[in-house]
């Protein structure tokens, strides 16, 4: 397990989840980790209406994570990560233990915390538990670059809450594709500053909307941003706004 792990919020299907990962182990887990993955399954003992755990039981969950994180070293088997959805925590091992093995430790554990737990053991030589369920998507990564803005501005005394002109930049391999973002661009009611060469002879297309900070309204723009310069060759670049702050602060 590494120092470095990554949190950001997703959608699964209909319901709103959240996903903690070990990013650091991604350059060695292919050769280090066991080949059968262990989930274990913990249902909230009472979750808010979005399906998450309610503050109260917060501190419960984490202990009994610190718990499942201890058993795994203990195993020699490696923790990767949990998945938060839909009233339950889904806690990610890499392990070469039987099933029966996990079993005792498993019931032993969830009564000591004051919950059953459940479990599937399978085999994953792929790894496809940690790529696929738990490594960002590139929609994803857009939402963990937007957190990490927004906790930068929050640090500032921004007023996330507050709305305001939200400066957007986008680069293209040419200027028919940044003409046809442009086009996409002004539909979807963005004011476009204009466009020219960068110094990387990209075509660079400034653009802005307003809004708030909210990340719920911000990623609505964001993720819709990167997935058009995508497909038209580009890259969306972020955005940038100036501190904002409530009327109530100093």
């Amino acid at each position: 397990m590494s120092d470095d792990w990554i949190y950001y919020p997703c959608q699964m299907g209909e319901n709103f989840a959240s996903i903690f990962y070990d990013h650091g182990i991604r350059d060695s887990i292919d050769t280090i980790a066991p080949s059968h993955l262990l989930k274990v399954q913990a249902a909230f003992k009472q979750s808010q209406a979005n399906g998450l755990p309610t503050n109260e039981e917060f501190p419960h969950l984490s202990e009994l994570e610190d718990g499942v994180q201890a058993l795994a070293e203990q195993h020699k088997g490696i923790y990767v990560g949990r998945v938060t959805v839909g009233g339950y925590r889904h806690f990610y091992i890499y392990t070469a233990d039987s099933e029966e093995a996990w079993a005792s430790r498993l019931d032993q554990l969830g009564e000591s915390h004051s919950y059953t737990l459940e479990f599937t053991l399978e085999r994953d030589k792929g790894r496809d538990g940690y790529w696929q369920e738990l490594f960002p998507t590139e929609d994803d990564w857009q939402v963990i670059k937007d957190i990490g803005v927004i906790e930068v501005l929050g640090k500032h005394g921004d007023d996330g809450t507050a709305s305001r002109q939200i400066d957007h930049w986008a680069y293209f391999p040419s200027q028919d594709a940044a003409e046809q973002f442009c086009r996409w661009a002004q539909e979807k009611e963005y004011v476009l500053g204009g466009n020219d060469k960068a110094n990387n002879e990209k075509v660079c297309v400034r653009f802005t909307h307003i809004g708030t900070l909210q990340l719920a309204d911000i990623t609505s723009h964001t993720i819709a941003l990167r997935r058009m310069a995508s497909e038209l060759g580009g890259d969306y670049d972020g955005w940038e706004v100036p501190v904002c702050k409530d009327s109530a602060q100093p």
